[in-house]
């Protein structure tokens, strides 16, 4: 393999006084250096953590020139061989220079879940939906009803940053809640997800740190990583976020801002405390940080709810994020961001760069719900039917996989169980799938390339009578993960005498 170019002789030195992003800067810089010949067609660029280590930038930086090399057609990745100069003039690129998997984001390559998609009788701890059963099918569809004889729900786009009447509704739940807000505070979104993508638009540049629990969503983390963002986890206890481990990467990154989830936390389900809370909020807004609050499993609280940290910021540090998805139905892809007015103006440009409207008529679906009271009838029921999955799923798994550890949640839709030693979330993952049972890993909601030895299983997901098999095949699969692996580690040693 050809040694990396050295880039030193270029002398490019970064200016952060220009308004350029350094990132465009360093991509210029090397565009020029290929285009007169001082980096040839076939060199090999050195990887991206070692240049950025050597200009003293993030690896973002690095990553964000060399994408925008590729999008002129100058540079091309390859598996094992790293960043090659393939052109030294985009206008005379050669055709083959634009092979869509090469330019494919490390986000879009990034391998799925192994899952038993297809599998006949598949059980699903993986999923993290409520059961249709869970869904309150009557009242939703009475209201949809009852939408449909307005024309305007059906034949006009609904404001972009919402409809009044969802708004309205929003800030009559949310009242109940301690959340005290008004209309020019609130931005409805499709779905929790593409709230956390507005964000990121709104906030982030390439370069930015952004601080989060780990583990944690990893739709947040790639909506922030595909900004630019470098996402840096910080440890957690029973509590959720330490807080001393958090005010340290405070003091050291000085991120762009926070997130947490933590009330019933994704994928640990672990609930933070009242002091907790206000710690938290005492730390950021001594460090001016503003909190990224994951509120959509706060209303799943299986007994007294902890205030959020909205209700608490008496600064201006937080904003709130909801989501019907989660306690309602998967169906209703609404979520809601609430945020003081100069955030939101910038969070309702970003969100006119993904879309104008999010669709009116479940918006307005969602609006009737909640005023005429089946949310709040709701809520007791899905709460007390979550409770008892729970019940089940614990009593399943001391019977039939006792050598998983795990604490039981107080409330939302997850349990997160250590496994035994030796074996990763991973291999579980896969040898599940292979007996029916869908898990998810615990790999994909770390920050890093750790290895994790956990597993997430959603008791929300399966019809009640499907845990007690649910929890007999995942047994199954453990002493099979098990077995290969002491086998493994029985061949190697056998290997080692020789």
């Amino acid at each position: 393999m050809a040694t990396p170019t050295d880039l030193a002789g270029l002398g490019f030195q970064p200016d952060p006084t220009i308004a350029e992003p350094i990132y465009l800067q360093l991509a210029t810089a090397l565009s020029d250096a290929i285009r007169v010949g001082r980096i040839v067609i076939g060199a090999r660029l050195p990887s991206e953590r070692r240049y950025a280590q050597a200009l003293g930038v993030s690896r973002t930086t690095v990553t964000a020139a060399y994408q925008e090399l590729r999008a002129l057609g100058l540079l091309r990745g390859y598996v094992g061989r790293g960043a090659i100069v393939i052109a030294n003039d985009p206008d005379r690129a050669p055709a083959e220079a634009i092979p869509w998997s090469q330019l494919a984001s490390r986000f879009a390559r990034r391998a799925s879940p192994t899952s038993a998609g297809g599998h006949s009788g598949l059980i699903s701890f993986g999923d993290g939906w409520l059961h249709p059963s869970l869904t309150p099918r009557a009242a939703l569809a009475a209201g949809a009803a009852r939408i449909v004889q307005d024309s305007d729900a059906l034949t006009k786009a609904a404001p972009l940053r919402g409809l009044p009447a969802l708004h309205d509704a929003l800030i009559d739940t949310l009242r109940m809640n301690g959340v005290k807000t008004s209309p020019g505070e609130i931005l409805i979104t499709g779905g929790a997800q593409q709230g956390l993508n507005v964000i990121a638009r709104a906030f982030i540049s390439p370069g930015d740190a952004v601080v989060c629990e780990n583990p944690t969503w990893h739709g947040a983390v790639r909506a922030f990583r595909a900004a630019g963002a470098e996402v840096v986890g910080v440890a957690m206890d029973h509590e959720g976020v330490d807080p001393d481990a958090l005010e340290e990467s405070l003091a050291r990154l000085r991120p762009k801002f926070i997130y947490l989830i933590p009330s019933f936390q994704c994928p640990t389900g672990r609930l933070m405390g009242l002091q907790r809370r206000r710690r938290i909020l005492e730390i950021c807004a001594r460090y001016r940080t503003p909190i990224v609050e994951s509120h959509v499993y706060g209303d799943l609280a299986f007994g007294e709810k902890v205030p959020s940290l909205k209700s608490l910021d008496s600064t201006g540090l937080v904003i709130h994020q909801g989501s019907a998805s989660k306690n309602v139905s998967a169906a209703l892809r609404l979520g809601w961001l609430v945020a003081p007015r100069l955030a939101m103006d910038l969070l309702a440009t970003a969100k006119a760069s993904l879309d104008l409207s999010t669709p009116a008529l479940t918006q307005a679906v969602l609006a009737g719900f909640l005023k005429s009271g089946a949310y709040a009838r709701h809520q007791p029921k899905v709460r007390e039917a979550l409770r008892a999955r729970r019940d089940a799923l614990i009593a399943a798994l001391a019977g039939h996989c006792p050598d998983l550890r795990y604490a039981s949640p107080q409330g939302g839709l997850y349990l997160w169980a250590q496994l035994p030693k030796l074996i990763s979330g991973h291999e579980v993952e896969a040898a599940a799938a292979a007996e029916g049972v869908s898990v998810r890993g615990g790999n994909s909601f770390l920050t890093d390339d750790a290895t994790s030895s956990h597993i997430r299983l959603c008791y929300a997901a399966p019809a009640l009578d499907e845990i007690l098999a649910g929890a007999q095949r995942l047994g199954k699969a453990l002493r099979t993960a098990l077995k290969r692996h002491r086998g493994s580690v029985a061949l190697g040693s056998a290997f080692a005498s020789v």
